[in-house]
């Protein structure tokens, strides 16, 4: 049961990587129209994503040990 919140925290990590403007469409679904994720946005979620990758890594390897 707690390995499936690694998958999650690790499809999230990549999604928030590779793809954020999916994300930000998703966030602001009902709030925007026709509107546009900023750089800052797109960086800081990137960032996010590399976070969220290496702590569930870590937590993995923890978890092993």
């Amino acid at each position: 049961m707690d390995g499936i919140w690694l998958v999650v925290l690790l499809v999230l990590g990549f999604s928030m990587l590779f793809k954020p403007e999916v994300l930000w469409k998703i966030e602001n679904i009902f709030s925007v129209k026709n509107g546009e994720p900023t750089d800052l946005y797109l960086a800081l979620m990137r960032i996010g994503g590399i976070f969220f990758i290496g702590a569930s890594m870590i937590v993995f390897i923890v978890s092993i040990i």
